[in-house]
């Protein structure tokens, strides 16, 4: 992709808003735009911190692998946010990132980012906000392990998604495109798989969501109101 291309998608990301035209464009000259099939590994746990990612289309999932190979999922990613940003904590990641669906992301070298954080006290703010909005997420995550029972888990999970990428159709209700299958959302808020299609299919019969059996990562949401 030529530079000015770059450029232009760039200049559209909310997160470098707080980048100078001259910035963004020192950024479009170095940074990568990768278009990568699902599955692909981004980065894997323990391996070394070389590069800062943006999601400019498709989903992530971020997560950890526990006793028994189990996979627990921290957060997904949607266009526009960042990514493996926290290169604070040493030197190797604590944490996989992995293609939900085709994804298409810039790849920033840590060396990049870094001088835009040393130069750009407004964008280091931004990042700082994000990083401490990634760890409330988690104590919310842990508080409503603790709290909610799993179903009451499931629901929020699904209101959470619907706020952040949910799209307002003309009657009021809200399509949730989310990619994300019954296992990345039970490993998202703590049950199981099982446990996802039951809450999930009495939230249809309770006509409080939609969706078609063909195309269940498309749900429509009735109302913001009835997940509770």
């Amino acid at each position: 992709m030529i530079i000015s291309s770059k450029f232009m998608l760039l200049k559209e990301l909310q997160v470098l808003n707080a980048l100078q035209n001259d910035e963004i464009d020192q950024l479009a000259r170095s940074v990568d735009f990768h278009k990568m099939s699902k599955g692909f590994a981004f980065y894997q746990e323990n391996s070394k911190i070389e590069n800062i990612y943006i999601l400019y289309k498709g989903v992530i999932k971020l997560g950890m692998k526990t006793v028994g190979d189990r996979e627990i999922i921290r957060g997904i990613i949607h266009p526009g946010e960042i990514f493996g940003e926290n290169i604070f904590t040493g030197e190797y990641r604590k944490e996989f990132a992995i293609a939900m669906e085709e994804c298409h992301v810039f790849s920033i070298p840590i060396q990049i980012f870094q001088q835009l954080l040393q130069d750009n006290i407004d964008f280091r703010q931004l990042i700082i906000e994000q990083m401490m909005l990634n760890v409330s997420k988690l104590q919310k995550r842990i508080h409503n392990y603790m709290y909610l029972n799993a179903q009451k888990r499931i629901v929020a999970f699904l209101k959470t998604l619907t706020e952040q990428i949910g799209q307002k159709l003309a009657n009021g209700e809200y399509l949730v495109k989310h990619n994300l299958n019954h296992l990345a959302i039970a490993n998202s808020t703590d049950t199981s798989r099982q446990t996802v299609a039951r809450v999930l299919n009495e939230l249809k019969q309770n006509s409080i969501i939609s969706y078609s059996d063909r195309r269940p990562s498309r749900i429509i949401v009735k109302s913001l109101s009835s997940l509770t």
